[in-house]
């Protein structure tokens, strides 16, 4: 009995090599968002911001930093700068009367001239890159893309735009119109042009007041600050890879290097197309991952191949999963096939349907309402409980990860993570490393568990506060649901939390996003917890101790690593010790109450 104890548990242990902490794993676009256009101001988007250039040439002339500012702010609508952008006074009427209007407000001279010739000169007639590379995407991706600025006339007659006009299917500039932003009008004007509806559009800016009036009209709004962050944040809502695209022959995306005869002959037959079927698109996700992520196309149909590079053992756990969940009520991808034929593509690959839906990478969701938002996390909330209720032995997964001591193996692999990649010691790790053993909750359950759940891995209804798919399921197994509950509430944290996205200290209850102690009473009475979670800080403390050896070792080959990466695992270390002697829900103001007693679980919850 002893042996096969031991046996089993190495068999579990090896499994667990293949675990890694969400923020440091690929993120797999398998959805594909009911979008179909994104809306681009120009000025702070698309081309550097004048804001910065105003403070210099204030600074390089002597007035008064702000003077351009509270001359734009004056006289509301009817101001000189507005009705320059509306295309009501020409330039030379502008430089006059703005000129003036900003001598009286600074009580010197100030040359407007030359601010009008620096705002369509040098760096300002340069598009940024990393938003010409989104827009590139995009538009492979089928994409509609627009211009909607407030602009303004030059001398000679012309707005100024710097821009490519072929990568954009509507340009709409308020000089033009009459309009500008932030009047609703506008924004109508450039939706009906593009012939979409305001919620099949994504809208970028850099002004607040700008956003604000885009997200009244049912448009995903995104504020533009940092422009890589923004980025990031558009390539969550869409849903695919707005990087990596390569200029060519018909601007294609990354090439696909797949051999497509063998393809198309293996896509006929597994999908029962005919040979006069369409033609199949494929799109590489990511070039530079060991498991090769593709986007097909056919006959409007969307389709996500991963081709494995080594071995199919993950794949083959992974098919076996989604195959038992199908059904179970647990919304998970539709998976079409595990090809493990060489001949096809020369390495085993995974077929599964797309799901159409919307996701989300900034837990704050920008552009919804609190009602909207407080929805979300409940839908949630509702699918994580869903999953630590399943039945496994209704759906063959009784034996699905073996668990044997859970925890205790948890600790034993991270403690021997961090040992291996250890650079200088960190007191607060080591301090973990003989209290978290000590610690270990008497009373563990054992379910399926996600192994990263989190807002950015599901894929929600288009238009229903309901979760229509859980992906990245790879990390999957049994054990103990407590675990991805601490996943689950990392925006409980605050916003300048290393290595987490928080945004406790935006205001979860103005936002209408669920406070820690709201999450908590909701898992544990749709869990039947009536005694709620008393080891709480245990699992705090070890997530953010799994955080910190994590990062360490993807840190430790680099020589930022060794300052200021190595900095970071260091205060997430002291986090996590915070949590261990329970000082750390001084972030949470409280420690979260256990819910009222007498509540019901969800139906078919798994006996402890």
């Amino acid at each position: 009995m002893m042996m096969k104890k031991m046996q089993t548990a190495a068999r579990f242990r090896s499994q667990l090599w293949s675990l890694k902490m969400p923020s440091l794993c690929h993120r797999s676009f398998a959805a594909i968002s009911t979008y179909k256009a994104v809306i681009f101001d120009m000025y702070g988007v698309l081309i550097p911001s004048p804001v910065k250039l105003a403070t210099v040439f204030e600074q390089q002339n002597s007035v008064p930093l702000g003077t351009l500012g509270k001359a734009i702010r004056t006289g509301g609508e009817v101001n000189t700068w507005k009705r320059f952008m509306r295309g009501e006074i020409g330039a030379e009427e502008f430089v006059e009367t703005f000129g003036r209007q900003c001598s009286e407000i600074a009580g010197s001279p100030v040359p407007i001239g030359s601010f009008l010739s620096n705002l369509t000169s040098g760096p300002m007639t340069r598009p940024l890159p990393v938003m010409m590379e989104a827009i590139l995407c995009a538009r492979s991706r089928g994409l509609k893309t627009a211009v909607l600025s407030n602009n303004f006339l030059q001398l000679n007659g012309d707005p100024f735009l710097p821009l490519n006009h072929s990568l954009f299917d509507v340009i709409v500039e308020s000089c033009r119109e009459g309009l500008s932003k932030p009047d609703p009008r506008i924004y109508h004007l450039c939706l009906n042009r593009l012939g979409v509806s305001a919620h099949e559009a994504v809208f970028l800016d850099d002004l607040k007041l700008n956003v604000e009036a885009a997200a009244q009209l049912g448009m995903h709004a995104i504020k533009v600050g940092d422009i890589a962050a923004s980025v990031k944040e558009l390539e969550g809502v869409l849903g695919i890879p707005l990087s990596g695209f390569v200029p060519g022959p018909g601007s294609a995306p990354v090439a696909t290097k797949l051999p497509m005869d063998q393809l198309t002959q293996y896509l006929r037959k597994a999908l029962h197309l005919s040979d006069k079927a369409d033609s199949i698109a494929v799109q590489q996700l990511n070039p530079s991952q060991s498991n090769s992520l593709y986007h097909l196309t056919t006959g409007g149909r969307h389709l996500l191949l991963r081709k494995q590079q080594k071995t199919s053992r993950a794949m083959e756990t992974e098919f076996r999963l989604l195959k038992s969940l199908s059904g179970s009520g647990i919304p998970v991808p539709e998976i079409i096939d595990l090809c493990e034929d060489p001949s096809v593509l020369g390495a085993p690959f995974l077929l599964m349907e797309v799901c159409l839906g919307r996701m989300f990478s900034d837990p704050s969701l920008p552009g919804l309402t609190p009602g909207d938002r407080r929805a979300l996390y409940q839908a949630m909330q509702h699918t994580l409980c869903q999953i630590h209720c399943l039945d496994t032995r209704a759906v063959g997964l009784e034996d699905y990860g073996e668990p044997v001591d859970y925890m205790g193996l948890q600790v034993q692999w991270w403690t021997q993570q961090y040992r291996d990649s250890e650079t200088p010691p960190i007191p607060a790790m080591e301090r973990l490393i003989q209290w978290i053993p000590l610690h270990l909750p008497k009373h563990q359950r054992s379910t399926l568990i996600h192994g990263s759940f989190s807002l950015e891995n599901l894929v929600f209804h288009p238009e229903k506060p309901e979760v229509v798919a859980v992906m990245d399921l790879g990390r999957s197994r049994l054990g103990d649901p407590l675990t991805d509950l601490t996943f689950s509430m990392a925006h409980c944290l605050p916003q300048d939390n290393p290595l987490l996205t928080g945004i406790s200290d935006r205001g979860l209850v103005q936002l209408g996003i669920p406070t820690v102690e709201e999450v908590m009473g909701q898992y544990c009475s749709s869990m039947g917890l009536e005694e709620g979670v008393p080891d709480w800080n245990f699992y705090m403390a070890f997530h953010l101790f799994c955080l910190a050896a994590s990062h360490q070792g993807e840190s430790k080959s680099t020589i930022a690593g060794q300052t200021g990466s190595g900095r970071l695992a260091e205060q997430v270390a002291d986090l996590a010790w915070d949590f261990a002697t329970k000082q750390g829900f001084r972030i949470f103001n409280a420690m979260p109450r256990s819910p009222h007693a007498g509540t019901s679980p969800l139906k078919g919850q798994v006996a402890e």
